[in-house]
């Protein structure tokens, strides 16, 4: 019978750890899932930031200080002028219009946010799992703005939406906020103070 009851014993101390082996392995599975996820997440939203802040950063380039840069400014989107060429990025001899706003139509990852260059849509297919984005605008003295004339800079808010791998029905969302300054008009008034 102490020998029945030994055996008995071992079995529930022998099936308990392995319980807790398992369960350690797929809490270490689901920690390490976790992690690459938000990895993964905050590395896209980087490139994202200097992508968006790379067109900005070209506004204006060829222009005088005097020329009105941008076209349009709205919430969710923006047209200025330059030289610059965003297929070629390169200067041109002749002026572009370069406009920069979310596409409606989502896709299965989101909504693509589009370049658009005197007409012709150059889609930032890369940058995905975008929401909505808000576009606020400011002069040289960081005063918020909507006269065009006026703009040398944007503040961009850009609301990323990703199904969570571990409850579909409840999406995950981040925010990313960067301030893009059109650095071609901040040198030419600097230039010129």
């Amino acid at each position: 019978m102490g020998v029945l009851l030994d055996v008995l014993g071992s079995v529930i101390i022998g099936g308990t750890l392995l319980l807790m082996i398992m369960s350690f392995n797929l809490q270490m599975q689901e920690t390490s899932s976790r992690i690459y996820y938000t990895s993964s997440m905050i590395e896209h939203m980087e490139e994202v930031a200097q992508n968006v802040n790379h067109v900005f950063s070209m506004a204006g380039i060829g222009f005088n200080k005097d020329d009105q840069i941008c076209v349009t400014a709205s919430q969710t989107a923006i047209k200025f002028k330059t030289f610059w060429n965003y297929e070629t990025d390169v200067l041109d001899q002749e002026p572009h219009q370069i406009e920069i706003r979310l596409d409606t139509a989502p896709t299965g990852t989101g909504k693509v946010l589009d370049v658009i260059q005197d007409g012709i849509v150059y889609p930032l297919g890369h940058i995905l799992f975008i929401e909505d984005m808000k576009l606020k605008y400011y002069n040289k003295s960081d005063a918020a703005t909507t006269v065009l004339k006026d703009i040398m800079s944007a503040e961009v808010l850009l609301t990323f939406r990703r199904d969570s791998p571990w409850r579909p029905d409840r999406p995950l969302r981040s925010n990313l906020q960067l301030k893009c300054y059109m650095m071609n008009r901040y040198l030419q008034e600097g230039a010129w103070d």
